[in-house]
């Protein structure tokens, strides 16, 4: 009789190839049922007409960026006296992005769930850290959006940035806003409930401190720096990759990159309005719409695609193995 545990650590390997596998085809397919008819027909176009000199290099580009970041979690990490490795930061990293196109915004809970897993640290302080990081991706993003308001006026960006489907939205919105009043009256009502949450916001502004106590702060800001700027290098890099466009100057591609921002930040991985923002941008400073069509969804299946590859080749390569029990036991820490 085959035993129990082997049936299980069975499983186990087959669950590893299945979710990642399932989740890169849920994705795929996802993407290309969203998009309209004319976004359809023109994915074979923009990649038929693509020089793919430039689309390798703007890949590289984005890979170093995300490898930066990885490495630029490290210095907010040391004050707290932990020292994960950088593949797994990295591998981290990337799951974050893949999850972000099921759930928005939950690779912000994903990537410290599976470094604190692999690292065997406590997710509350790596969840700190990955929040005082977000808050200086907020400051850049809102500092490179004010140049640009400067650069080509505001109303121009606000023009490109709006839409009429808020209903799914304001869903979303609403579903957050009720579970946080349920866990404030769970919290509330139970003694043991308030405990943990407490020791857990304790063990998270731990982390996001260490913004304010970490030793590497020229490194830091140089990391930060370096990774914006590959992000805005990769757009130029995807237009000089289609004729026409390689003309693009410095107010249009700005634009893109801000309005593209905004798309990304709107849906799960800017879904159905990345395309839609960076073309009405492009027609706005006199671009063939047909050529910003097809720039805009070359721009996005590439990013995209790559990121979903990046982030399941992660997924497998990770191997962390989670179990239902972790959030009620505390894990120890790795220290330096």
């Amino acid at each position: 009789m085959i035993k129990l545990s082997v049936v299980k650590k069975n499983l186990t390997k087959i669950l590893k190839i299945i979710l990642p596998l399932g989740i890169g085809i849920y994705l795929t397919w996802y993407f290309y049922s969203n998009l309209s008819p004319e976004g359809k027909a023109g994915i074979p176009k923009a990649f038929a007409e693509a020089n793919y000199f430039w689309v390798f290099l703007s890949l590289v580009t984005a890979w170093l960026g995300h490898m930066s970041r990885a490495y630029r979690w490290q210095f907010l990490m040391e004050p707290l006296g932990y020292k994960p490795k950088l593949i797994n930061l990295y591998h981290s990293t990337m799951i974050g992005y893949v999850l972000n196109f099921t759930i928005p915004r939950s690779g912000e809970i994903g990537r410290p769930g599976f470094l604190s897993k692999k690292e065997e640290l406590p997710f509350d302080k790596v969840f700190g850290t990955v929040v005082a990081e977000r808050i200086i991706d907020v400051i850049m993003l809102l500092g490179i959006t004010f140049g640009t308001s400067l650069l080509v006026g505001k109303e121009v960006i606000d023009g490109f940035t709006k839409t009429d489907n808020e209903s799914g939205n304001s869903f979303v919105l609403i579903g957050i806003i009720s579970f946080i009043i349920l866990g404030g009256i769970a919290v509330l009502f139970s003694k043991k409930l308030r405990k943990i949450f407490l020791e857990k916001v304790k063990g998270m502004l731990e982390g996001v401190k260490t913004i304010f106590t970490m030793k590497k702060r020229v490194a830091f800001i140089f990391h930060t720096l370096f990774i914006w700027v590959t992000y805005v290098l990769l757009m130029w890099f995807m237009a000089l990759s289609l004729t026409g466009m390689e003309t693009i100057g410095i107010k249009e591609l700005m634009v893109g990159f801000v309005v593209g921002a905004a798309a990304i930040a709107i849906t799960p991985g800017g879904i159905g309005l990345y395309p839609l923002f960076i073309t009405a941008a492009l027609v706005y400073f006199g671009y063939d719409k047909d050529l910003a069509s097809s720039f805009s969804i070359l721009s996005w299946v590439v990013q995209t695609a790559f990121l979903v590859v990046m982030g399941v080749i992660s997924l497998f390569a990770i191997n962390v193995k989670f179990n239902v029990m972790d959030a009620e036991n505390e894990v120890p820490n790795s220290k330096i």
